[in-house]
C-alpha cells in the first residue's frame, strides 16, 4: 500500500525535538477555514496553476513504504546528535495510519524518533495503532463547542474528547498546540473550554500561534480565495499565554 504525501521537509525545527523530517500526508476530514496547507485538506491528488508564472503541477504523489523509509534515512546521523527524528503532519496524518505501518514498524526497530501531528478526530482504532509506535504525540486544540465544531470543522468534539482519553491513558499529549483565531478558537467560551481541557489532560508543554495569511498564494493556485480573518492583537496572545501560564503549565508562543 502506497502513502500519498505532498512533501517531505528536511531540517524542520518546530515539528517535535531537535532536527527533524516532516513527511506531510495528503488528506484531511476537517476543514478548518484558517487551514495554511489547503493543498492536503483532500486526499486526491490537485492540479495546481501558479497564478504569477503560469506554472502547473499536481499536489500529492504517492510513494512506496520502502522508497519513505529511504528518505528518512538520509539524515539519520542528524537525529542522533539532538534527539531528533521523523514528523509526520498533514492534511491530518492518522488518516493513512494504516498504509504508514510498514515504515513505523522499521523506524521503530531502527530507534528513530517518531512524532505525529493530529488533530485527533478521527477513529479510535487509528489512534489505537499510533499508540503502537510513535514517540510523540502533537495535539491540536480548535474550537470545543461540539455543535460549532461540527459546523465549522465538520469534526467532532465527542470523537476527539475519547481519544484524548485513550491516548492519555496507554501514552501522554507531548504537546498540545493551539491556533489563535479570534473568530473562533479565541471566542471567550471556547477559551474557556480550553483551560478547562488542559486542566483535565496534562502534556509536557502548550504552544499558541497566530494564524496567518501565507498561504493565500496556494488557495489561488487551486482555484480557491482563502478566508480573511481579523489580526489577532498581541494583547490577547499574551492573555491566553497568562492564562495557561497559571495553570503551572509550560507554555511557548510559536510561529508556524
Amino acid at each position: 500500500m502506497k502513502v500519498r504525501v505532498t512533501n517531505i521537509q528536511r531540517f524542520s525545527l518546530n515539528d517535535g525535538p531537535g532536527i527533524r523530517t516532516t513527511v506531510f500526508l495528503k488528506g484531511c476530514n476537517l476543514k478548518c477555514p484558517w487551514c495554511a496547507n489547503p493543498e492536503n485538506i483532500d486526499f486526491n491528488k490537485n492540479e495546481y496553476v501558479n497564478n504569477n508564472t503560469g506554472e502547473q503541477g499536481i499536489f500529492g504523489y504517492d510513494i512506496e513504504p520502502e522508497k519513505l523509509l529511504q528518505e528518512i534515512r538520509k539524515d539519520k546521523s542528524y537525529y542522533q546528535v539532538n534527539q531528533g527524528g521523523v514528523t509526520f503532519s498533514g492534511g491530518e496524518p492518522l488518516l493513512q495510519i494504516q498504509a504508514l505501518e510498514p515504515v513505523l514498524k522499521k523506524l521503530k526497530e531502527e530507534n528513530i524518533n517518531m512524532c505525529i501531528e493530529t488533530a485527533l478526530q478521527v477513529p479510535n482504532e487509528l489512534v489505537e495503532l499510533a499508540i503502537s509506535y510513535i514517540d510523540e504525540f502533537i495535539v491540536d486544540i480548535k474550537i470545543l463547542d461540539k455543535e460549532e465544531n461540527q459546523k465549522v470543522l465538520n469534526g467532532n468534539v465527542e470523537l476527539y474528547e475519547k481519544n484524548l482519553q485513550l491516548l492519555t491513558k496507554k501514552a501522554q499529549v507531548d504537546i498540545f498546540r493551539i491556533p489563535l483565531v479570534n473568530e473562533y478558537t479565541l471566542k471567550e467560551k471556547n477559551v474557556e473550554k480550553i483551560l478547562e481541557l488542559l486542566k483535565k489532560y496534562k502534556s509536557n508543554k502548550v504552544e499558541i500561534f497566530k494564524i496567518h495569511n501565507l498561504a493565500e498564494s496556494k488557495y489561488a493556485s487551486l482555484g480557491k480565495t482563502m478566508t480573511k480573518f481579523t489580526p489577532v492583537e498581541d494583547g490577547k496572545v499574551q492573555e491566553l499565554y497568562k492564562k495557561i501560564k497559571q495553570l503551572n503549565r509550560e507554555v511557548e508562543i510559536i510561529k508556524i
